[in-house]
């Protein structure tokens, strides 16, 4: 499978301003992440943190927030993670799955997909799994 990049635009929190970022498409990555300093300027703020995996298997501690991002003309919120120095800018998951994108990753590009959803029809029933799950709780 390939890899690309593309160019998403980073808003503040309530869509005003905008800034163009190359970013690494990463489905393997949950959220999305982007250079500190333009989040800070962007007036992002830290709402969390959490511990992230790494591909090598090491975890690090990582700060996020909420804030606009425009991908292919069109605006989302999306959590995004604050990168340090050095680090590559990522889509990650989230965010294409909120914009209904996938990746092609022979072509290079995102390509919009289809929401979906588990529907009941005649003769459905729960899986007792569910059920159960829910007895848990």
């Amino acid at each position: 499978m390939g890899t690309f990049r593309i160019t998403v635009e980073i808003g503040d929190p309530h869509g005003q301003r905008f800034e163009p970022v190359e970013m690494l498409v990463d489905t393997g990555a949950t959220f999305t992440k982007a250079p500190r300093e333009l989040l800070e300027s962007l007036g992002v703020p830290v709402e969390s943190t959490y511990i992230a995996e790494l591909a090598d298997g090491s975890r690090i501690e990582r700060t996020r927030g909420r804030t606009m991002i425009r991908l292919q003309g069109k605006e989302y919120p999306t959590p995004i993670t604050f990168g340090e120095a050095g680090e590559l800018s990522l889509l990650g998951a989230m965010a294409l799955e909120d914009a209904m994108l996938a990746v092609d990753p022979h072509a290079r590009r995102l390509m919009p997909v289809n929401a979906l959803e588990m529907v009941e029809w005649p003769g459905w029933s729960q899986p007792d799994e569910f059920n159960d799950a829910a007895r848990l709780t």
